[in-house]
């Protein structure tokens, strides 16, 4: 009964140690993706105050939660640990409210992914890079705690090995837990983190200004697209749409409330459709103002804009196709476009793609244009301005196959960041050229410069220019000597950990025969005894007292039967 319950208890303490260890490590990562994403922490706040009507910073209370759990995992843990060797920890009711936490945490995190991806697939990417950036303390972590948990079981088998007559069994064991083990460590050796990159480092990426340098100035603007170039960018991406009049301009939104001041100047209009201004109208309107007035990435406040800037930012219009041609051919650059279509019923609809090709081919820079052609008109393309570089756009949950791409004569696959490292490597060995959309964070910047691809579209063009050398990386040779050496100090201590001999308490105990001989008192040990009595006092407690033993005591008994035989 009592080991019952022993064995109850030391179940309940390794229970509550393994949820706590698992609810923190669940913390830590929602932490670090919070922190990862960057200015998408603001997307999320605004999409759950249109679920539920109500403006809050959803996304800070969320890390604040997680950071309040994650320390009092962390707490227990390490509490558990200690009272587990010392003393008795029997607080129930802090158990359950604990273990209330821990479903509540968990149902949360795995609910928020799940929606982040339903409704961004492009969150995949992220997460897998993520997940690959953290192995820098997790393989390490998982495969201690793997190797703790086998040495218990590896020497429980060595001390049952000692005691039993067939050992073959339990040696057995100890093999196959061996063995699990140097399975374990070759796991992340096969298949090692993005970071850990074979063969030469990848040329970094080429940078697409994601509507020009627009955060630091207002987007599909001139000053955007020339700021860009300011900072060595090698292309300059926007939107193209075409006015009631037929003229291309640059606008991504399908009305102009977010980046002009239409509701000033035209508020009975302002929620039209943006096609449906006349380019006189659109000239009207100011494209930089909103800008200033919203600083959306923060750049004014924090300082990265300076007051020169912030003067060419404020009187911005939106600007024509022709006048973007003009500046991407004076300034050099690469110019990738997405052209948005109007409703149906404009004047223009079957003859936007038209328009722009042929103000393309016009500008005399075919050499610097990166077209998102869809199939239907790749033909024309191909047949007119062969120099004109083909682009197709995907989705990264629906990826056609790189044979296919091939077959259409398409160069460059514009894509997600959904997209996984094997799907970019399986482009690139074919020959496809992968641009990836939107990266502004440096860490997620440099896990797909070691991805392989060949550029990325970004609005941090001021801060992505910078870097040299992606923020962590490892060639796979110095990944795997590291790996090895930390394996081998497992192996070390495995190996001397050795069991106490331990014996079994069935077998007799040998006992070893008392001479008798070593009970016989010698004639000096009589003197001596004799003399340490006269000394004693009488009446002490000694059981010897007053007892007296005659030297000639020996001759005395030999006397007495000498006169019995007489």
């Amino acid at each position: 009964m009592i080991n019952d319950e022993k064995t109850k208890k030391s179940f309940k303490f390794r229970l509550q140690k393994f949820l706590a260890l698992i609810l923190f490590l669940h913390c830590i990562f929602f932490l670090a993706y919070w922190f990862s994403i960057g200015n998408l922490r603001s997307d999320v706040d605004q999409f759950i105050a249109n679920f539920t009507g109500l403006s809050l910073p959803y996304t800070v209370i969320l890390m604040v939660l997680s950071s309040l759990i994650g320390i009092w995992s962390l707490l227990r843990f390490l509490r558990l640990r200690l009272t587990g060797k010392k003393a008795s920890y029997d607080h129930d009711s802090i158990n359950w409210i604990y273990f209330g936490v821990f479903i509540f945490f968990l149902v949360l995190f795995y609910s928020t992914f799940f929606l982040m991806l339903k409704e961004n697939p492009s969150q995949r990417g992220v997460i897998n890079l993520l997940m690959n950036l953290v192995r820098l303390g997790t393989d390490p972590l998982l495969f201690l705690i793997a190797a703790i948990g086998l040495r218990k079981l590896i020497l429980l088998f060595r001390g049952r090995a000692l005691l039993a007559q067939n050992r073959w069994l339990r040696m057995l064991g100890i093999g196959f837990a061996l063995v699990l083990l140097v399975g374990l460590w070759l796991l992340p050796a096969l298949n090692p983190p993005n970071w850990a990159y074979q063969g030469d480092l990848p040329a970094k990426p080429a940078l697409i200004a994601h509507r020009g340098a627009s955060m630091l100035a207002p987007e599909n603007t001139l000053a955007a697209a020339d700021l860009a170039a300011s900072y060595e960018a090698f292309g300059f991406e926007t939107d193209i749409r075409i006015s009631q009049d037929g003229v291309p301009f640059l606008m991504h939104d399908g009305t102009l409330l977010r980046t002009t001041n239409v509701a000033e100047v035209y508020p009975e209009r302002a929620a039209d459709d943006a096609s449906s201004f006349s380019m006189d109208e659109l000239n009207n309107l100011n494209a930089g103002l909103w800008f200033i007035q919203k600083d959306p990435y923060n750049s004014i406040d924090e300082g990265l804009v300076s007051q020169a800037q912030l003067s060419i930012n404020q009187g911005q219009k939106i600007p024509t196709l022709s006048q973007t041609l003009e500046l991407v051919a004076e300034k050099d650059l690469v110019f990738l476009f997405d052209l948005r279509y109007p409703p149906e019923d404009h004047p223009y609809y079957d003859e936007i793609f038209d328009i722009v090709f042929e103000q393309c081919k016009e500008s005399g820079v075919n050499g610097n244009i990166w077209f998102l052609v869809d199939r239907q008109n790749l033909e024309t393309l191909l047949t007119e301005a062969p120099q004109m570089t083909r682009v197709i756009g995907v989705s990264s949950t629906n990826l056609p196959g790189p044979e296919e791409l091939l077959s259409l004569e398409y160069e460059i696959v514009n894509v997600d960041m959904g997209i996984l490292k094997k799907d970019i490597q399986a482009f690139r060995a074919e020959g496809l050229g992968v641009n990836v959309y939107t990266i502004d964070q440096p860490w997620l910047f440099s896990q797909f410069w070691l991805s392989g691809v060949t550029s990325v579209t970004t609005n941090n063009i001021h801060t992505l220019s910078q870097l040299d050398r992606p923020l962590i990386y490892m060639t796979y040779s110095r990944y795997l000597l590291f790996w090895g050496l930390f394996g081998i100090i497992m192996a070390i201590w495995l190996a001397s950990s050795q069991p106490q001999k331990v014996e079994d308490p069935k077998k007799p105990r040998k006992m070893e025969t008392p001479d008798l001989l070593d009970f016989a008192m010698t004639k000096e040990d009589q003197l001596a005894m004799n003399a340490s009595k006269k000394t004693d006092k009488p009446g002490d407690g000694s059981s010897m007292a007053g007892i007296e033993f005659d030297d000639n005591i020996d001759s005395g008994f030999a006397g007495s039967k000498d006169n019995e035989k007489e």
